[in-house]
C-alpha cells in the first residue's frame, strides 16, 4: 500500500476510536445518572452491549474498572436477539450495526436503553441517538420511550440533550 494510503487509513482510524470514546464516556454517564425501575432480578455486573467488536474494543479500554451504582460496568459484543440482549442493561447501535437492528424486528426491550447513531434511531425504535453538531458529538433522547422501557434519566442529563417526543 502506498503510504498516502496508509496515512489516510490509520487517521480514519483513529478518528474512529476518538468518537467511539467519546460515545463510551457518555453511555457511561447515561447509566449513572439513569434509574432502571422495573428490574426482576438482582444484577451482579452492570452491563453495556453491542453488536460492534470495534466499539466494544474502545468501550472496555475507556470504561476500566468503572462502576455503576455499585456494579462493575462490563462490555460485550453480542448479536441482536432477545436471548443475547437479556444480559444488557444499555445497547449500542452503530451505524455499521444498524442494518442488524432493523431487520431484527424484536419490538419493546425492556430494562434496556437503546442508544445508536443513525438519522431515524428514535423513530425506529431507540431511546437515545448520538449525532454531530459543530464537530461535537451531541445527543437526542425520548423520556416517553425511557419511561415506556422502565427506565427515568435524570433532569440534569436530558436538560443536556435535545429532548423529542415521537
Amino acid at each position: 500500500m502506498p503510504l498516502a494510503l496508509l496515512l489516510t487509513l490509520s487517521q480514519s482510524v483513529h478518528a474512529i476510536d476518538t468518537e467511539y470514546a467519546l460515545k463510551a464516556g457518555f453511555l457511561y454517564n447515561f447509566a449513572r445518572y439513569s434509574t432502571w425501575t422495573d428490574t426482576n432480578t438482582a444484577l451482579t455486573d452492570f452491563v453495556l452491549c453491542s453488536p460492534d467488536s470495534t466499539f466494544v474494543a474502545v468501550a472496555s479500554t475507556v470504561l476500566t474498572n468503572r462502576k455503576v451504582g455499585n456494579l462493575p460496568l462490563l462490555t460485550k459484543t453480542v448479536s441482536i436477539t432477545q436471548d443475547d440482549l437479556k444480559q444488557c442493561q444499555v445497547l449500542f447501535i452503530t451505524s455499521a450495526t444498524v442494518d442488524l437492528w432493523l431487520a431484527s424486528s424484536l419490538g419493546q426491550l425492556n430494562n434496556i436503553m437503546i442508544v445508536g447513531e443513525s438519522e431515524d434511531f428514535i423513530a425506529n425504535g431507540g431511546h437515545i441517538r448520538f449525532f454531530l453538531s459543530s464537530g461535537k458529538v451531541r445527543f437526542a433522547v425520548s423520556p416517553d420511550k425511557l419511561n415506556a422501557a422502565h427506565i427515568t434519566m435524570s433532569s440534569k442529563v436530558l436538560r443536556l440533550g435535545r429532548v423529542v417526543d415521537l
